[in-house]
């Protein structure tokens, strides 16, 4: 039985992704054997089922004879550190209108 380790939801979607695919097994037939929806188990191997009933993973992993360990620490992947991404000074900043002051007569 293999052993992998993940670090979040999104981890283990793409450790079942790799090891229905060295099993030479696709989406459907994965989805018939543990009992889930194929659609459901596209979105879970995405990282998109974020709370994915237990029993639905565990019946994935008996059949595919994975055991996972969960991790908890630091993740194995940097987040994204894309630049394009705007802090809160920045779009406050960018989108900043003067106050209009009132000249004239009240």
């Amino acid at each position: 039985m293999a052993t992998v380790r993940v670090h979040d939801a999104a981890e283990l979607g793409a450790a079942v992704r790799e090891a229905r695919a060295a099993a030479g097994l696709s989406q459907t037939g994965l989805a018939a054997e543990a009992a889930v929806g194929r659609q459901w188990l596209v979105e879970f191997e995405a990282g998109d089922k974020l709370t994915a009933p237990f029993d639905m993973v565990m019946r994935l992993l008996r059949v595919l004879a994975v055991d996972v360990v969960l991790d908890a620490g630091v993740p194995r992947r940097p987040r994204s550190t894309r630049r394009d991404a705007l802090t809160a000074s920045e779009v406050l900043n960018r989108h900043a209108h003067p106050i209009p002051t009132r000249t004239g007569d009240e």
